[in-house]
């Protein structure tokens, strides 16, 4: 066997592994999918305890006053911003 023909074929073996390798993370990338997150909105009333839930809006940030509290009537405040894991269906 000549030199050439020895890098040809170790050059058509790399090529192989490489092709069977970007196959393979292809496939694996396709199986795993992303987890789904959902922005909710936490108000909370500061002098008597109530706290409502819901989805976030553009433009919340925490402190930002909200509602009249439907307790006490005082003003309610965002108290914290997180995300929650959407169920897989």
């Amino acid at each position: 066997m000549q030199i050439s023909e020895f890098y040809t074929l170790l050059l058509l073996m790399l090529l192989l592994f490489l092709i069977t390798s970007l196959i393979r993370t292809i496939i694996e990338r396709k199986k795993t999918k992303k987890e789904q997150y959902k922005t909710r909105t936490l108000i909370k009333c500061a002098k008597c305890g109530y706290t409502e839930e819901r989805d976030f809006q553009i433009g919340d940030y925490v402190l930002k006053p909200e509602k009249e509290c439907p307790k006490c009537k005082t003003i309610t405040r965002i108290h914290r911003i997180y995300d929650v894991k959407v169920p897989k269906k």
